[in-house]
């Protein structure tokens, strides 16, 4: 646990952010944002009712539907190649100097490859393939492998395609959803590959489980934030491909939602991909993606990690998503941000814990234990005891019980059970009601029950609890 920070640290010195600023604490909110950032809450809300993901009968309409439930989902190209330029200073072990590795990625121009990214087995370092040994069926055969064989593996995923992003209409691809690509559909789609597709084709990686998963981190105001996504079928199951392996790709019902990263067997992960994902957000902020990509305000850069079969982290894409997807995912951050988590609270000392002053320690009085006494009187007690008691006797029981009570008053006389604090108690506000006693005797009942004549009713009842304003109001009627 204590080489978590040295690890993270030696990354960023690798990607060359020692000399960019640390992430800060997050700013207080001004009240116009707080109350954007409560619209978006309230509108997420109100389109989902009874728990569900727009609504009960929409959801069971969409798993009806054979129509693909895909959502739109590009990558931004540009980042592998400035990670092959980062992995060029320390040439050895990319794993290790930034905390995740690559599978192998090709990047498709204009429905040609452009580049072709690997890790080398040899010393661990990124690199990039020649134009020579860049093809199509060079790609085919390392994707397929031995799949092609074994007809049980040929229709597990082995390839994933995400369209380019890109702020020009003319470069990007026709479609802006991603797909995932058994052995069949990977020959299929290579050979429709035509001038107007633009975007990746990446190995596909096992995740670490029986279905699939995806990590997404986000940056919103300095801070944070992990979302985690896991498919809700069997990776290994029959059926559509799409909707056994779509987390950030797909419809939201597809998947599961948790904000957290928690397993046994990697209990320091999500350390791990949060220092790696604030590492690389400020690498990319002096690369100047996004005046790169020529983003808006309203737009930001989320980071995918998946975690693999053999627990290494994996970097997948990083994509595009909207400051209201950024909002939804910082919920948890923001929420203490809000002026009602952040201002004093009035009375916060009369609630349990609700002040950090704490009562001065004191000796408590001296009492009996199981031990024997304690305190200034225990050698006198002990001799009394033994002249009195007799042998194969136990101690007298009236001397211990005088001989405490008189040791208690005492030492509370002196000390007190109260504890010593440094400040006046605080002030309690009085009620705003008053208690009726009850009759105790036979002479209050009548006293109680009896009227302004003298005549007595077994049927009177006055209340227990009486409010002051009810009470003003009948002296006025009365009045």
């Amino acid at each position: 646990k204590s080489t978590i920070p040295a690890l993270c640290r030696k990354r960023a010195l690798a990607m060359g952010a020692e000399h960019l600023p640390r992430p800060s604490a997050m700013a207080p909110l001004l009240p116009h944002e707080m109350e954007h950032i409560r619209k978006v809450y309230d509108e997420d809300v109100s389109s989902k009712k009874f728990a569900s993901i727009v609504s009960p009968r929409e959801d069971a309409q969409m798993f009806r539907s054979g129509e693909q439930r895909s959502v739109p989902c590009e990558c931004i190209v540009e980042l592998y190649e400035l990670l092959w330029r980062w992995g060029h200073r320390k040439k050895n072990r990319f794993a290790e100097n930034f905390g995740f590795t690559i599978p192998d990625t090709v990047v498709i121009a204009k429905g040609r490859p452009y580049a072709w990214y690997f890790v080398s087995r040899k010393d661990g370092s990124l690199l990039r393939k020649s134009e020579g040994n860049l093809s199509l069926s060079a790609l085919e055969r390392k994707l397929v492998g031995d799949r092609d064989k074994d007809g049980r593996e040929s229709a597990q995923p082995c390839a994933i395609w995400l369209p380019m992003a890109s702020q020009f209409p003319e470069s990007r691809s026709p479609t802006p959803y991603a797909e995932f690509l058994s052995v069949k559909g990977l020959q299929e789609f290579i050979m429709l590959l035509r001038e107007r597709h633009s975007g990746i084709i990446q190995a596909f990686v096992q995740p670490f489980g029986v279905s699939n998963s995806l990590v997404r981190t986000v940056e919103f105001r300095r801070q944070t934030s992990l979302c985690l996504r896991t498919n809700r079928s069997l990776l290994a199951a029959g059926g559509n491909i799409f909707d056994r392996c779509a987390t950030f790709e797909g419809w939201e019902g597809l998947s599961s939602v948790s904000s957290r990263y928690r397993n046994h067997r990697h209990p320091h992960m999500e350390d791990v991909i949060l220092a790696t994902s604030e590492t690389l957000n400020r690498r990319i902020e002096q690369e100047r993606v996004r005046q790169m990509l020529f983003l808006g305000p309203h737009q930001h850069v989320a980071l995918h990690f998946k975690v693999a079969a053999d627990g290494v982290l994996n970097f997948i894409f990083a994509s595009i998503v909207s400051e209201k997807d950024v909002i939804l995912q910082t919920r948890y951050h923001l929420i203490m941000a809000d002026p009602c988590m952040t201002e004093e609270l009035n009375g916060a000392a009369l609630l349990p814990g609700g002040t950090t002053r704490k009562a001065q320690p004191h000796e408590a009085p001296s009492c009996y234990s199981a031990r024997g006494v304690r305190g200034n009187g225990a050698g006198n007690l002990e001799e009394v005891a033994a002249k009195k008691a007799r042998p194969d006797s136990l101690p007298p029981i009236e001397l211990r019980r005088r001989d405490k009570s008189h040791s208690e008053s005492q030492e509370g006389s002196q000390h007190g059970l109260l504890p010593r604090m440094g400040y006046e108690p605080p002030a309690v506000p009085e009620v705003p009601y008053r208690t009726l006693d009850l009759p105790r005797t036979v002479e209050d009942y009548e006293r109680f029950a009896a009227h302004d004549n003298g005549e007595f009713s077994d049927l009177c009842k006055r209340p227990l609890v009486v409010h002051p304003l009810t009470e003003r109001s009948e002296r006025t009627q009365s009045q």
